[in-house]
């Protein structure tokens, strides 16, 4: 019995800290964050007119001064509006900036829901 009790608590003790893990960026979608900083695989010190490796998945960098650029279907930085964090397809927006989809999809806030956004990939 001692050994069960003592086992409970030191997995109690373990696991109290990753409690606090993120603790005010949790969002009530699975996969959605709010700000820049929380996008994975997004390329720092990029330059616009630069050379990039476009693909069709986690195209966003920022410049030195924090603007948002995307590679662009030249394999070119271009600017772009403000990277606002990781959104959900189809979850409600009301802003002109864009998200990254858990899966590194660009998204646009479109008719008031997050849409799939290749035009730059394709087309800018």
């Amino acid at each position: 019995m001692k050994l069960m009790v003592a086992a409970a608590l030191a997995g109690g003790l373990l696991a109290a800290p990753l409690i606090g893990v993120g603790a005010g960026t949790a969002s009530a979608l699975p996969g959605t964050c709010d700000g820049s900083g929380c996008v994975p695989f997004v390329r720092a010190g990029v330059q616009a007119g630069g050379h990039c490796l476009q693909t069709t998945r986690y195209n966003y960098g920022f410049d030195s001064s924090g603007n948002t650029l995307a590679c662009n279907s030249k394999s070119t930085w271009i600017s772009s509006p403000p990277l606002v964090g990781v959104r959900t397809l189809r979850s409600v927006c009301d802003t002109s900036a864009v998200a990254q989809s858990p899966d590194g999809v660009p998204l646009v806030c479109e008719d008031g829901a997050w849409s799939a956004d290749y035009w730059t990939m394709f087309y800018g």
